[in-house]
């Protein structure tokens, strides 16, 4: 009975879903070899559907991705960027209304763990020359079930253990690391652990959210 009704009624939810996020410094390849900033993003999904899907990447319009890549059930899915336009128009449900260009992996059908993982741009946040940040778009919507957990997780220890001297009363950002200030986080609600910072949600019919991570660019 339980088949012919999954047969006859389609369906799609999210049981949990994580995301794990790491700020790190490259140096340029050619002079002046300025250190450069990148992050990291790896988030897994566990879902249930009987319906054909997409892996989804959404992008923040000033922050693109380098690259992203995708496997369900460990098996690779390809990945292609398109205009928030052009997702639209092919009916793909997670269309967040932060993004001009989502990432999305070709179709496929069944449930389990889904895997993405991209490479995105940092760029000085608008009106500054020493900030930094990281926008990150979590965005699922149209759910058969609440979403049982939905977390975030920003890993800043690279960055802070490559500052010189960080700690120290002679280091020029001593006072923007004692007073807390080297990072601005939004949105409030967040935990930090160590060099961690972590958002949680429980039991949500969607989500739509902006994470957004400034940074003091010590390095430029």
């Amino acid at each position: 009975m339980t088949i012919l009704l999954s047969f006859f009624f389609l369906y799609y939810y999210i049981e949990s879903t994580h995301t794990y996020a790491k700020l790190f410094l490259t140096r340029e390849k050619t002079y002046p070899y300025v250190l450069s900033p990148h992050v990291f993003f790896d988030q897994k999904v566990i879902y249930n559907c009987n319906e054909m899907s997409n892996a989804h990447i959404p992008e923040d319009p000033r922050y693109p991705a380098v690259w992203a890549r995708a496997w369900i059930n460990g098996h690779p899915l390809s990945m292609k960027k398109y205009t928030r336009a052009q997702a639209a128009s092919m009916r793909v449900r997670n269309v967040s209304r932060h993004s001009k260009y989502v990432w999305l992996s070709n179709h496929y059908e069944g449930s389990g763990e889904l895997h993405k993982q991209a490479e995105f741009v940092v760029l000085p946040a608008e009106g500054t020359q020493k900030i930094d940040e990281y926008i990150c778009i979590l965005h699922w919507d149209d759910l058969d079930r609440p979403i049982e957990e939905v977390t975030f997780t920003m890993d800043l220890g690279a960055i802070t253990m490559a500052i010189p001297g960080i700690g120290r009363q002679n280091n020029p950002y001593y006072v923007q690391w004692l007073y807390g200030t080297f990072f601005r986080l939004e949105p409030p609600g967040y935990q930090r652990v160590g060099s961690t910072v972590s958002w949680r949600w429980t039991h949500i019919p969607r989500i739509d959210q902006k994470i957004r991570i400034q940074w003091y660019a010590w390095y430029r």
